[in-house]
């Protein structure tokens, strides 16, 4: 029977299904965290699915045409024209989370007794935390082995991203400011960095602010502090779920690093995605020297942008 990762619960014909010993009726997560990088590009709905290829290309305008002008009665017109795009290109990256049955515990959760989970199904659920968990981490700060992989701490930052670096390119930057002390100049330089990356004083904001924990709860207790007695049940509430600065939502990341904050226009964010390669699970093979089966499953992507400069990070809050 499939189950909601579309992996049969079945491995050669043979059922094998968790134990009543070992877990309850549902597999309940008490480790991972959500996958904050990866939801907040879906909602923006900048998940881009690409069929391969060898990398990921974006057009860039690079500077402002100036080859017209004002002109009276018969001023002969320049006709020439020059080169205000360029391109950057992205590699892809990789990532993989085995499962992998071994032949004790196939038989050791075979039978037609106390089958309460599908052991692959348990398996495949656990490495698909595993995986988005890995990436989550890749998408918020540089890691090693995430060798192509773009993470929001060099996207938005002034040195090299793609084939373009931000040094010599300076329309390849963004804006990056060194703040102090969150609780007396926090919203200040939150302000100045909007207006920093901003297009107008209305169009071309950024659309979301996104920090760790403990800034956010900095954050918070900048706001107005809310305690009130519930007329119907005279319970006490204090703080906020939902907090925004010039009307724009505040969250937090699991793996943002301390001390900083980004200001990201999600109209300019992406996740390029390969359409054969989404997570996808391959079939389970058995190694000729191992009693094991073992499947993978597989993701192909990118964080990308193209537009550095309407971005912003806040470095050194405390």
């Amino acid at each position: 029977m499939a189950n909601e990762y579309g992996i049969p619960s079945t491995v050669d014909t043979t059922v094998l299904s968790t134990s009543l010993a070992d877990y309850q009726k549902r597999l309940v997560d008490n480790k991972y965290n959500e996958n904050i990088v990866e939801r907040i590009v879906n909602q923006a709905g900048n998940k881009k699915m690409i069929d391969g290829g060898l990398s990921i290309v974006e057009t860039l305008i690079k500077e402002k045409q100036d080859d017209g002008g004002f002109y009276l009665g018969g001023d002969v017109l320049n006709t020439n024209q020059g080169d205000y795009t360029t391109l950057v290109e992205f590699k892809w990256q990789n990532a993989y989370e085995p499962i992998q049955i071994t032949r004790d515990e196939e038989r050791q959760n075979s039978g037609s007794e106390h089958k309460i989970l599908s052991l692959v199904e348990t398996k495949t659920k656990l490495a698909n935390l595993a995986i988005r968990d890995r990436l989550e981490q890749a998408y918020s700060t540089p890691v090693g082995a995430a060798n192509n992989l773009a993470d929001l701490e060099t996207i938005v930052n002034t040195g090299a991203l793609g084939n373009l670096n931000g040094a010599s390119s300076t329309f390849w930057q963004a804006y990056v400011a060194a703040s102090g002390s969150f609780a007396t100049q926090g919203l200040t330089d939150m302000t100045t960095s909007t207006y920093a990356v901003s297009s107008a004083a209305n169009i071309d904001n950024p659309t979301l602010y996104l920090t760790n924990k403990i800034i956010f709860q900095k954050f918070e207790q900048t706001r107005l502090p809310l305690e009130r007695i519930s007329d119907g049940d005279l319970s006490a509430n204090a703080g906020f779920k939902n907090l925004t600065f010039k009307g724009v939502p505040v969250t937090y990341g699991n793996y943002i690093a301390s001390g900083l904050m980004f200001g990201l226009n999600m109209n300019y964010l992406y996740l390029a995605v390969d359409t054969m390669t989404d997570y996808i699970t391959t079939p389970f093979i058995t190694p000729s020297n191992q009693t094991v089966k073992t499947a993978f499953i597989l993701w192909r992507g990118q964080l990308t942008t193209n537009n550095r400069r309407r971005h912003f990070k806040l470095t050194s809050i405390t």
